[in-house]
């Protein structure tokens, strides 16, 4: 019987299969023995042409077919047309086993071949194990075909990333050739990608800049690790700072080159080093401070003006020079490679003159600062560019000095980087030309700074000697009151309490209660009151002595802040000055203070120790740390009151402060002589 489209088969299988096979009558018991199995069946069909059309129609799962059909196109050539149009399992039915037929047939890959006559058994399981491996390797080609999506995804994302990366992005092979790089990569080099890719190092750099990537791209191989380094070299718009990352490239575990992915922190550095370049010169303009209270003559701060500059505000050289009556400048100190430029220099403050209009001239006749952030380019600078390229000069900067007003000479400081000096550095030179200024208006008064530091001796003892009768009248006066708190007041209210609370036992109602709350606000206020007392002056300061009273104020103040606390002490003596004592409780509670308030630390260490005829305390914390040279300069203009009060108490002892402080914390030492204040 041949059918000419799908008969209903078995429902546990609902599988369809054509039937192709030219002989009627095995082609109708085929189709019986196949419909006995619960197969649908497609056909018989007897020719190729047939077979390729119904196949394309009916989308059968399997295709039994004869290898020798009548016509001219065979089974071979309709199996080829079939799968053409479609992927499905194909079985050979034939009754030759000759090898060129079989070498023809394997083009179309069937999955197995019947050699007639068969068995039921043979043909049932030969379709179960060919629909069994179609579906297989229908699975693992649409595994496939998911796995190529996500790879071209992932590659167009990859690249996509590449792309857009400011970071400049590249790769090379083993012989040191680039096989990819990124959009910014070629905006560093001025090249298209098609001039950088399969070129060397030392086709696109200097050789010296080469032979280091060379050598780098070596290392890292070698050591199959991946390593961060800075390194600078030039691209088109100049010298630039990269953050280079390099790493092993490797592809199926072999390794094949080097990657790198280097961003550009020119921008960074050069912030940095404006920033140390500005605390520098900050550092220094308080060292010239410091220089101008010390010195003794103008000679001595001139030059240790000089020194500072070059010391601590990053520049190469320094000069001051003073006018002679003829209006030429004469070198009154120097320090650096100033030396160097000096020899024979020549310079005016007349404007007519050519040695007049370079910047230093022009600073002294204008009264203000003038910058040249370019020197060896400048035309105002050409009568001494030869010996400023020797010296190493790139950048100036003179600022007028001043006595009584009238413009006496300039101040001038040289770097060997272009553009030095700028606007926030400006304003700084401007306070240091003005502090010099001010300094040399008071050598020219010698005689009035002479008296007028005399005065300030007797002014400043005074104040010590008054400071100390109010630090003794403070403290006498803490101890009265503390004892008037605790005494008298303390026991009043402790008295009103007793009362109240007898009142609240015989009273009733409204009146009860009354007198119950007018209890708890005495209660309270007794607390207070006791808190008052212990904060003017700590009972175990006098009760107990110093170490009890710095336990005790160490273990409050700590367990309120949170923060863990440690104290080591020696021993203290019985006849323990009592100013001494006082002024080392002071200091660490000053101390203990800022630590809570400021260092954001987690712990604190406090020691006191007697060594060498002196008590020294000492207050460690592991909090973030601080400046300490510009809170002692703020100190020195009265804007730290902790840090005066701290020295000023060591002071009137005859004691020591010392402040350090890093990235690992902060440490306050005093030193407090016991023998003298015995005396």
């Amino acid at each position: 019987m041949t059918q000419t489209g799908k008969t209903t088969g078995n429902a546990a299988t609902g599988q369809t299969i054509l039937v192709v096979e030219d002989d009627p009558l095995v082609a109708r018991a085929l189709a019986l023995r196949l419909a006995a199995m619960g197969y649908a069946i497609a056909g018989p069909v007897a020719s190729a042409s047939a077979a390729v059309a119904l196949a394309a129609s009916e989308r059968p799962d399997l295709v039994l077919m004869d290898i020798v059909l009548a016509g001219d196109v065979d089974g071979i050539e309709a199996a080829r047309g079939i799968l053409e149009a479609q992927r499905v399992p194909l079985l050979y039915l034939t009754a030759y086993s000759d090898e060129e037929r079989f070498a023809r047939a394997r083009i179309t890959a069937p999955y197995a071949y019947l050699i007639k006559p068969y068995n039921d058994r043979e043909l049932q399981l030969a379709i179960e194990l060919a629909l069994q491996r179609h579906q297989r390797d229908r699975l693992l080609q649409l595994e496939a075909e998911r796995q190529e999506r996500r790879i071209d995804e992932l590659a167009t994302t990859l690249s996509a990333l590449v792309e857009g990366s400011t970071d400049c992005i590249f790769a090379k092979d083993a012989d040191g050739r680039y096989v990819l790089c990124n959009h910014a990569f070629e905006q560093l080099l001025g090249r298209s990608r098609e001039e950088i890719l399969g070129r060397r190092d030392d086709a696109l750099f200097a050789a010296e800049v080469a032979a280091r990537f060379r050598a780098d791209d070596q290392r890292v191989a070698a050591a199959d690790a991946t390593e961060t380094i800075e390194e600078e070299f030039g691209g088109v718009d100049g010298s630039r700072t990269f953050l280079t990352t390099k790493g092993c490239l490797k592809i199926a575990g072999e390794l094949r080159g080097v990657f790198a992915i280097a961003r550009d922190i020119s921008a960074r550095k050069d912030a940095e080093l404006r920033l140390r370049r500005l605390s520098g010169f900050y550092n220094a303009l308080a060292q010239t401070n410091h220089a101008i209270m010390h010195a003794e003559s103008a000679d001595e701060l001139l030059a240790r003006a000089c020194q500072i500059v070059v010391d601590h505000g990053g520049v190469s050289g320094a000069w001051i020079g003073l006018l002679d009556a003829a209006g030429w400048l004469c070198v009154a100190a120097e320090h650096g490679m100033a030396k160097t430029y000096l020899g024979g220099l020549r310079i005016s403050i007349d404007g007519q003159q050519e040695e007049g209009h370079g910047p230093v001239g022009t600073a002294m006749r204008a009264g203000s600062i003038a910058v040249c952030n370019d020197y060896l380019a400048d035309p105002r600078t050409r009568p001494w560019q030869e010996r400023a390229r020797a010296a190493g000069i790139s950048a100036s900067a003179a600022l007028p000095v001043r006595r009584g007003g009238e413009v006496v000479g300039a101040f001038c400081l040289y770097a060997g980087q272009v553009g030095f000096f700028d606007q926030a550095l400006i304003e700084l030179l401007g306070e240091l030309a003005s502090d010099i200024s001010f300094a040399l208006d008071n050598f020219d008064a010698d005689s009035r700074r002479q008296r007028a530091e005399a005065d300030l001796r007797s002014a400043r003892d005074r104040l010590h000697e008054l400071s100390a009768r109010l630090i003794g009248v403070q403290e006498a006066e803490r101890r009265r009151l503390a004892r008037d708190l605790h005494d008298d007041i303390g026991q009043n209210l402790t008295m009103i309490k007793i009362v109240l609370h007898g009142l609240a036992r015989w009273g009733a109602g409204g009146d009860a209660e009354a007198v119950r709350e007018a209890g708890e606000i005495a209660d309270r206020t007794l607390q207070r009151v006791r808190a008052l007392s212990v904060a003017l002056r700590p009972p175990q300061l006098d009760d107990l002595g110093l170490v009890p009273a710095l336990r005790a104020h160490l273990d409050s103040t700590c367990r309120h802040a949170g923060i863990k606390a440690t104290l080591v002490a020696d021993e203290c003596p019985a006849h323990l000055p009592e100013e001494i004592g006082i002024a080392c409780f002071r200091i660490a509670q000053e101390a203990l203070n800022n630590v809570v308030r400021h260092a954001g630390a987690t712990a604190v260490a406090l020691e006191l120790r007697l060594a060498d005829g002196a008590l020294r305390l000492s207050l460690r914390d592991d909090g973030h740390g601080f400046d300490v040279p510009a809170a002692l300069t703020s100190a020195t203009r009265g804007q730290s009151l902790g840090l005066l009060s701290m020295q000023e108490r060591a002071e009137l002892v005859g004691g020591q402060l010392t402040v350090s402080s890093g990235a690992a914390g902060s440490e306050v030492r005093a030193s407090l002589p016991l023998a003298e204040a015995t005396s």
